[in-house]
């Protein structure tokens, strides 16, 4: 990917995060967010919502494998340390010049593709959305979507 700006990337990741954080999130947000993801899949893909060490909701579509399950364990690790998107994380090394190895602070195996998403009350990061399957950027917009649809049915007598 030549002519990306990483560091503006990075800028609307992040305001990205926060326009689509919650105000609450359950199981009925983890399922119906889910489900969006399932039905809007265009391909294979392996889902997890997670609060806290809580499973909320977990789907292996067929043509997953078990490195499926190893890309969301990288992915949901990346979000807990840093609290940002993994494509954040991406776009953030870029456009300093750096890697993820390079990161003094990385002390548990984790990957810096698209794919993991933090779930934010507010401010505050408790949970991650995961997808793996797609090119990274696809995993990452196959999250927002989702999480941009459920938002608009809220507006349509949907619960809040």
């Amino acid at each position: 990917m030549t002519g990306i700006d990483h560091a503006a990337r990075t800028a609307e990741l992040e305001a990205e995060e926060v326009r689509l954080a919650f105000d609450r999130f359950d199981f009925a947000e983890a399922w119906a967010i889910g489900r969006e993801l399932v039905e809007t899949a265009p391909a294979p893909v392996a889902i997890r919502i997670q609060v806290g060490d809580r499973l909320l909701f977990a789907a292996a579509l067929d043509g997953t494998s078990a490195d499926n399950q190893v890309w969301l364990d990288l992915k949901f690790a990346a979000v807990r340390q840093f609290g940002r998107s993994t494509l954040w994380l991406h776009h953030r090394l870029k456009a300093r010049g750096r890697t993820l190895a390079e990161s003094p602070s990385v002390r548990t195996p984790m990957i810096d593709h698209g794919g993991g998403f933090p779930i934010r009350i507010g401010a505050q990061v408790v949970g991650v959305i995961g997808v793996s399957g797609l090119p990274h950027e696809d995993d990452h917009r196959l999250i927002t979507s989702a999480i941009e649809a459920y938002k608009a049915g809220q507006g349509q007598g949907g619960r809040g």
